[in-house]
């Protein structure tokens, strides 16, 4: 029965592309309000914070990925993010 407890997490890659885009949404959406909302790009502290608060939505939704996908996935992203932003003229 520990078995069952000891589940593999998945890497970024072997999800689905609707999980991917899901995922993927939610960071960007997370990310950007928090720009909208503090006026600022957020620290290395608060990025880890807005990656977790995702990876425990992923958990909800019984998503196998951990976190530490995640943290990459967000973090090689965050340029991309940011010219988005940019382009919205918000801060």
């Amino acid at each position: 029965m520990e078995n069952n407890l000891l589940k593999i997490k998945k890497k970024w890659i072997q999800l689905k592309k609707r999980e991917q885009i899901k995922v993927s949404t939610m960071l960007r959406e997370r990310y950007i309000n928090f720009i909208v909302e503090h006026k600022r790009k957020p620290n290395r502290e608060e990025r880890k914070f807005i990656a977790s608060k995702v990876y425990l939505e992923t958990e909800e939704m019984k998503l196998e990925i951990s976190d530490n996908e995640i943290c990459k996935y967000f973090e090689s992203k965050i340029s991309k993010y940011d010219k988005s932003v940019a382009k919205m003229e918000i801060y």
